[in-house]
């Protein structure tokens, strides 16, 4: 696995340009790979301004992206441009600093007109310094992310779909996965295949590492890998629970899990689709095929729980049909988890005695024909 160099050129803390770099580390870090982070703000500013390379934290800073096999570049836009605080730390290094190495450029700005600062700015400065190679790199508008106070991150799917592609990218390119061929856009919903899968197959891998990275960005208190264990395995097998994927081929593009809440009620869990696939309606069919599962163990009705930053989930619920256990008009972070209850015997109603439902915890979207696999 490769040593991996992160750059953040973003003078401010917090910022959406650090928030966007932290989600990215996130997936690299889930490849297997070793980060080391490099927050350019933290770097003396005398001897950085005078690019005194003598000074031990410069020296160190310098020596660090020397021996990286690659490097994430994070930076606002200014003026068209990257920061001065990126410019100040590029020109004191060696003139082939990046010599052999990997590189991802990112940038953040406030107006789609910014949109073109990786190419036009950003990405000649560093082809001068001799990388291997330069990953397509990518724009987010600062109004596709919203930060929360304890350094939670919500990127909203705008930005989510093509930054994950972008990453996959350079995932590649770095060795441990195989390349991906983007999505078709689709207007219809194709063929997909329902598979009833375990915990531990191979099939639900990209579900389960995508959502302990979701779970890490939006709520950046929470460890999304004890979360994802918190429920034991056997509860989403025969006789109380199921875990079904929709997949494109041999791919994975959807899944969720049911389990047993109570004799009469199943609770849904890992509702996930991947980025790539995202505004195809295969969360809804998710629903649809937990909804069917549990109607066949023999539940009449299903609970399940969202986070206060899943809108897409609360919407998503609320238009399949679920009665929601909370006031909507409430600011969600102030109720925290948000449950929701759907009658599985007359669809929309809901059961009279709710006593017994309390709060839990779930994930995020038309219906597309689907076949199911023995």
């Amino acid at each position: 696995m490769s040593v991996i160099v992160t750059l953040l050129g973003s003078p401010q803390s917090p910022s959406r340009t650090e928030a966007v770099l932290s989600h990215v580390v996130r997936r690299l870090s889930a490849a297997g790979h070793e980060i080391r982070p490099l927050v350019l703000r933290d770097l003396p500013a005398g001897p950085l301004l005078a690019a005194d390379v003598s000074d031990p934290e410069i020296a160190a800073a310098v020596d660090l992206v020397s021996a990286a096999d690659a490097v994430v570049i994070a930076s606002p836009v200014y003026k068209a441009a990257y920061s001065g605080l990126l410019k100040v730390f590029l020109d004191l290094l060696p003139q082939f600093a990046l010599r052999g190495k990997d590189v991802l450029p990112l940038v953040t700005g406030g107006s789609p007109a910014h949109v073109l600062a990786v190419d036009y700015a950003l990405r000649p400065v560093l082809a001068s310094m001799g990388p291997a190679h330069i990953g397509p790199g990518w724009f987010v508008s600062s109004s596709h992310v919203s930060l929360y106070p304890d350094g939670g991150t919500h990127i909203d799917a705008v930005a989510a779909g093509p930054l994950h592609e972008v990453v996959d990218a350079f995932l590649h390119v770095l060795g441990n996965e195989p390349r991906r061929i983007p999505a078709p856009i689709v207007t219809t919903p194709g063929e997909l295949t329902v598979k009833r899968v375990r915990v531990e197959d191979p099939e639900t891998a990209p579900l389960l590492a995508d959502l302990a990275i979701e779970y890490g960005t939006r709520y950046h208190a929470v460890d999304s890998g004890a979360e994802l264990a918190r429920f034991p395995a056997s509860d989403f097998e025969d006789p109380n629970g199921a875990f079904l994927l929709l997949l494109d081929g041999e791919e994975t593009v959807a899944g969720g899990a049911i389990r047993r809440y109570d004799d009469h009620t199943a609770e849904v869990k890992r509702v996930w689709t991947s980025p790539r696939h995202r505004r195809r309606g295969l969360a809804r069919r998710v629903m649809e095929v937990l909804e069917d599962k549990a109607r066949e163990l023999g539940y009449s009705r299903i609970y399940l729980t969202t986070g206060p930053r899943q809108p897409e989930a609360s919407g998503l619920y609320l238009n399949s049909g679920y009665t929601p256990l909370y006031d909507t008009t409430v600011d969600p972070e102030t109720i925290g988890h948000l449950p929701f209850v759907k009658d599985l015997g007359a669809v929309g109603s809901v059961p009279t005695d709710l006593s017994t439902l309390t709060a839990g915890q779930v994930h995020p979207e038309r219906a597309p024909r689907v076949k199911v696999a023995v």
